[in-house]
């Protein structure tokens, strides 16, 4: 036994371990052997691999001599001998003297305890009981039932044998007040399948006409074959509470029936049911029996058949099945013998509903557990069976697990732990096949093995070197076991680059057409191969399950079928975005489109709140299918779905995805040869880092944009970058530079009428002629802007060129004009969404709000505008928020928000509105240049 084990058992939870365990089991080491030495038998304990090993022969160990006499006991009583069978039994319970093990205190102990006693002791005396009947010695029956029933008043063996030793004796009356007494205690107790045992033994005696014709009572055996409980199981609390309910009647009592209990391969379906039934067993007097019926098993040959399982289940019941005896009658048998009994069987690891269907219908009265890694469904048809789930474990859970199971075998910090554990995904098997891989690994080398170690060695390697099956042998079990069509749609979903997917996706990879596919999908989920999303109709794969599926596909697939399946699932994504940005930004102008690949069948959305639902959904899946679609040379098709996802992207702040992409996207048209492609990603990279103010990386890739669409003659993209360089000097303060990038770009933009050029150039000239108190000059251009802007349908141009409006009239002094302005542009952009606009309408209307003396509005605007924008724009809005708390006295609240603001105008390279900020500091009452700063 190990040094752990030993500690489990000896040692009480609530007592303190030995601190310096390597001494002190050295120091009791040294004393048992003195003791050994002055013993007869020849004994010693020797140390080694981390703990103790005691060499005897076991026939010298009581309880091995116990076990041995009461085996020939048996023996002899089945050869009704039962003079021999009573003086073997007695010299099996001689060696029995008071409790076994009684000074160990430790859980396993007292486990073991309980087992030994209700097993064997109690065994040996039922034979014993038998053979005295057998002789017709009733008065010592008496006498022992009599002392046994104290400590064990409803076992109804020892019942039995009492009331037929009183009939042997003429005690009619007293067997049947006795009969009655004990009848009445069992059915209170809600234990009917015993009372009913009860009342049939009593009949038979009743009907027998007196002592001489007495029946001999056999034993009834209580097989226990849940024999060992998990010694350190670990949580589950949710679903132990799940197995109680789904195993009570609605009187509260431990039913008869079928539950099913399923999930996915190593999730701890067998351990769960294992440690259920040990906390249940006090429900199931008749006993438990337990079956691994190996479904799954890569050779059919080991699936064990119901046949089998009849004969396994008779032997058990001590009915071995005669030669003579055929499958019907063998079965017959069986349920006969199960009718009235109380008992526990648990069918493990079940292949399909037609494993165990028939098997049911042999055991009527017990509690049917069925384990499987399919759902099983037809079984709540046929039976009515209850189901319960079993899900991964909780991160916690696996982590307190994985602590258990390592022990102090070695030393692994919390952290470690966590990570390792995580790695995991919750299933116990894992945790348990890692926690042995650490186990035999040097201490040296475990920091850079926690911290190296992947879910693909997790799966492919974690195992094997022990000797024992790695996680990949239990999930081909379950992949081996579906039809080609789900296997080979399993291997294919493993191509998928994003966490979850639709039925749509799954078509497109699959190539057979969505019925076909959705019907595979739902046999992979059956098999738990695949889960159900949190949203309706998507699914996805266990992370350790992905891992597997991914490595199916790169050694079952073809190359070829690979390529053709991630190229039709990028033309799927692509068609879906294009129509879906359709939808939401018809005046935009796309890409030049792809053909679509046969046996895809694009999402359409019908309107705007569908194709932004779209968009929301498959966000994550867009940007690692772009990724994928680059790393696959499919690079059309990744260029074209970054320029048809980014502006949902831009619009909804989420730059740093627009910017990963989009480089991805620059690195795929160059690769491909679209030098137009190429421009318009390198532009719209340039567009988010305006966004965010970082006018360095902008400038850099406007420029390379301009570069490459002046080389190549590409007009409309000189006018998009242009305008864009444009809004950089304006950013930066430079309004006169701004003012003649923006004529470049209108003349450009009118001789090749580009309405959506003219559009933007128009708002933006406006913008920078505002800016240089030109209010009149800049409403004939702002005018001309929302006219392009309401005839193409472009909402983002709108309610921008109304929201400069509007500040023409706040810097004429018409607030309530402005306000209108404002307000109506606001509620635009936040029904697009476009979040850059919903930024500068906060802001505006905190500028109007301010110098209309409606102080709380103006704060509760200019802090609406920093919660929604990046850096740029923060700067902007931190300078109202100062300039809104200087109007209204709070000097400290400026203080602040300018500090903030230069700070950040600063970062951004913007020198310009930096000063201009850091002025407005200097003039705060008694404060200079550094004033505080070290706020």
């Amino acid at each position: 036994m190990s040094v752990d084990a030993l500690i489990d058992w000896a040692w009480p939870a609530e007592n303190a371990q030995p601190l310096n365990r390597g001494p002190t089991f050295h120091t009791y080491a040294v004393r048992i052997r003195k003791w050994l030495r002055q013993m007869p038998v020849p004994a010693d304990l020797d140390p080694g691999n981390g703990g103790y090993r005691l060499n005897v022969d076991k026939s010298q160990i009581d309880y091995y001599r116990f076990t041995a006499l009461l085996g020939e006991a048996r023996a002899h009583a089945k050869q009704r001998d039962s003079q021999k069978a009573v003086a073997c039994a007695r010299r099996a319970l001689n060696l029995w003297r008071g409790r076994p093990l009684d000074d160990l205190a430790g859980e396993p102990a007292r486990a073991w305890r309980q087992r030994v006693v209700q097993d064997d002791w109690l065994g040996a005396n039922r034979t014993l009981l038998a053979a005295l009947l057998d002789l017709h010695d009733y008065d010592e029956v008496l006498t022992r039932t009599g002392e046994l029933q104290a400590d064990h008043p409803n076992d109804v063996t020892l019942a039995t044998q009492r009331m037929s030793a009183l009939h042997g004796l003429g005690r009619y009356e007293d067997e049947t007040a006795f009969y009655f007494a004990v009848r009445n205690r069992l059915r209170d107790d809600g234990d009917d399948s015993a009372a009913g045992h009860l009342w049939r033994h009593h009949e038979g005696l009743r009907t027998s006409g007196g002592p001489s014709s007495v029946p001999v009572a056999e034993p009834v055996l209580v097989p226990r074959q849940l024999r060992h409980d998990i010694a350190d199981f670990v949580g589950r609390e949710a679903l132990l509470r799940a197995l109680d309910a789904a195993a009570t009647d609605q009187a509260g009592r431990m039913a008869g029936g079928v539950v099913v209990v399923d999930g996915m391969a190593g999730v701890g379906k067998t351990a769960l049911v294992k440690h259920w039934g040990h906390r249940a067993r006090r429900h199931f007097p008749d006993g438990d029996l337990y079956v691994d019926l190996h479904g799954f098993a890569e050779d059919t040959a080991v699936t064990v058949p119901q046949s089998t399982v009849v004969d396994d289940f008779l032997i058990a019941l001590e009915r071995p099945p005669h030669a003579e005896l055929n499958a019907r009658a063998r079965e017959l048998l069986l349920t006969r013998l199960m009718s009235g009994r109380r008992m526990l069987i648990v069918l493990d690891n079940a292949r399909d509903a037609g494993q165990v269907e028939h098997l049911l219908t042999l055991l009527p009265d017990a509690l049917v557990v069925v384990t499987s890694r399919r759902r099983l469904g037809s079984l709540s048809t046929t039976t009515g069976a209850r189901r319960v789930q079993v899900e991964p474990m909780t991160t916690a859970e696996a982590t307190r697990l994985l602590g258990v199971r390592i022990g102090t075998r070695r030393s692994v910090t919390h952290d470690d732990q966590g990570r390792l554990a995580g790695l995991c995904g919750g299933l116990p098997l894992m945790v348990s096949l890692l926690a042995e891989h650490v186990a035999t690994r040097p201490a040296s080398q475990l920091p850079a093995f926690t911290e190296q170690l992947d879910r693909h060695q997790l799966v492919f390697d974690v195992g094997e070197d022990s000797g024992s099956a790695n996680a990949q042998t239990f999930f081909e079990w379950s992949y081996h076991s579906l039809a080609e069509p789900e296997r080979r749609l399993f291997r294919l979903l493993g191509l998928h680059p994003g966490a979850d997917f639709s039925i749509e996706a799954a078509a497109a990879l699959d190539g057979r057409g969505g019925d076909e596919t959705a019907r595979s999908v739902r046999a992979l989920v059956g098999g738990h191969l695949l889960e159900r999303a949190e949203t309706l109709d998507r699914y996805r794969f266990h992370d350790l399950i992905r891992v597997f599926a991914t490595h199916c596909a790169e050694s079952d697939e073809e190359t070829a079928t690979r390529q053709a399946a991630s190229r039709r699932l990028a033309s799927f994504y692509l068609a879906s975005a294009v129509n879906a940005n359709h939808r939401l930004y018809p005046s935009r102008l796309s890409a030049d489109a792809l053909t679509i690949e046969d046996a895809v069948e694009p999402v359409e959305p019908a309107d705007t709140t569908q194709a932004k639902g779209w968009f929301d959904t498959e966000r994550n899946n867009v940007l690692a299918m772009i990724h994928r679609a680059a790393a696959d040379g499919h690079h059309g098709h990744a260029w074209r779905l970054t320029d048809a996802a980014v502006i949902f992207y831009d619009r909804h702040g989420y730059y740093e995805d627009s910017l990963s992409v989009q480089r991805v996207a620059a690195r795929s048209a160059r690769a491909a040869g679209d030098q137009v492609g190429e421009a318009s990603s390198l532009m719209g990279i340039g567009r988010v880092y305006l966004a965010i103010g970082d006018h360095t990386e902008a400038r850099r890739h406007l420029d390379s944009a301009l570069g490459l669409v002046e080389r190549i003659g590409h007009e409309v993209g000189q006018v998009n970058v242009l305008s864009l360089l444009g809004k950089l000097e304006t950013q930066r303060g430079d309004l006169s530079a701004a003012l003649d990038l923006y004529r470049h770009s209108m003349k450009i933009a009118q001789r090749t009428d580009s309405e959506q050029g003219l559009c933007w150039t128009s708002y933006r000239m406006g913008e920078v002629l505002r800016a240089m108190d030109q209010p009149d000059r800049a409403l004939v251009y702002l005018t001309r802007a929302q006219f392009l802007a309401e005839r193409s349908g472009d909402q983002s141009a709108q309610a921008s060129t109304m929201i400069e409006v509007g500040l023409v009239h706040h810097d004429r002094g018409d607030h309530a004009s402005a306000a209108a302005h404002c307000t109506q542009a606001l509620s635009i952009a936040e029904a697009i969404p476009d979040l850059a606009v919903t930024v500068a309408a906060c802001v505006a209307l905190a500028k109007i709000n301010k110098a209309r003396g409606a102080t709380a509005a103006a704060i509760r605007f200019a802090q609406r505008a920093i919660s929604r924008s990046e850096h740029g724009a923060a700067a902007h809005a931190y300078e109202v928020l100062g300039d809104v708390h200087h109007a209204s006295g709070d000097l400290a609240g400026a203080s602040s928000a300018w500090q903030e603001a230069e700070e950040r105008y600063e970062q951004l390279g913007n020198p310009t509105r930096a000063t201009v900020v850091r002025v407005k500091l200097t003039r705060l009452p008694g404060t200079g240049p550094d004033m505080g700063r070290t706020g």
